[in-house]
């Protein structure tokens, strides 16, 4: 067993390989690494099923070079950082630039496969995170990383429109974590700071991670954010490097 509660029992037999009592014929499982080598599958009685879903666009499931938990792809970008860390590494850097402790309430505004909502749980926060994409939620509901999403609380909805029916001063922490901006402007836009203002407490922490595109055509994303997050009302407004994000507070 793994820090995550993963199990796993595999035993070599005549032709096939038994995974947690499960036959896998040894040519699927040839097949599959030489055809879909960073796919992730799940191990089903059906045999090996690619955890991937064809949409409006294309999701996988993609494990890393590492052991570990897996990023998310859609239309073949990944939602993690995964040059020189990885992704559970990555959600640990934006709940420590949070601040998030024990007692916290913790909003994480775009769950993707949970891992910075699971950081979170894991400092002893209740969270509540919210996701759009139904298929990214089915993606989670098959990744074992993901299975200590029960103990959040999930919404599948729009956070934009979620946030208005959200009470003022409901959160002691807030993680933003958006799509980027040409995917999702209105989660960038001044009105949404101001609505995560206003559900924010009093003293309360905001990470807000912006990445760093089109950084070679001198674009500053987190400038833009920084001032439109000022105008909002946030405080102490700073770049967070390590993360990749910026760092904001509301006044006590």
């Amino acid at each position: 067993m793994d820090e995550w509660g993963a199990v796993l029992d595999v035993q070599s037999s005549e032709g096939a390989i038994i995974i947690n009592g499960l036959r896998v014929p040894t040519d699927e499982l040839e097949y599959v690494i030489k055809r879909m080598g960073n796919t992730l599958h799940a191990v089903t009685p059906e045999g090996l099923l690619p955890l991937v879903v064809r949409s409006r666009h294309f999701y996988k499931l993609r494990g890393l070079e590492e052991p570990g938990p897996p990023t998310l792809e859609i239309d073949g970008v990944h939602m993690h950082r995964i040059a020189g860390t990885d992704p559970w590494k990555d959600a640990l850097s934006k709940v420590r630039n949070a601040r998030v402790r024990s007692g916290h309430k913790v909003l994480d505004t775009c769950m993707g496969l949970g891992y910075t909502a699971i950081a979170s749980l894991r400092r002893g926060a209740t969270v509540v995170t919210v996701e759009k994409d139904p298929n990214v939620i089915q993606l989670a509901e098959w990744n074992p990383w993901s299975w200590e999403l029960v103990k959040a609380e999930i919404y599948n909805d729009d956070v934009s429109t979620f946030i208005k029916r959200v009470e003022d001063e409901t959160f002691d922490r807030i993680i933003h974590d958006p799509p980027v901006i040409t995917m999702a402007g209105e989660l960038y836009s001044r009105e949404f700071y101001e609505e995560l203002y206003r559900v924010l407490k009093r003293g309360g922490v905001l990470f807000h991670y912006t990445g760093s595109p089109k950084r070679r055509s001198g674009v500053d994303l987190a400038r833009g954010v920084m001032e439109r997050l000022r105008e909002a009302g946030f405080e102490e407004v700073r770049r967070a490097p390590d993360a990749l994000g910026v760092v904001a507070r509301k006044s006590r």
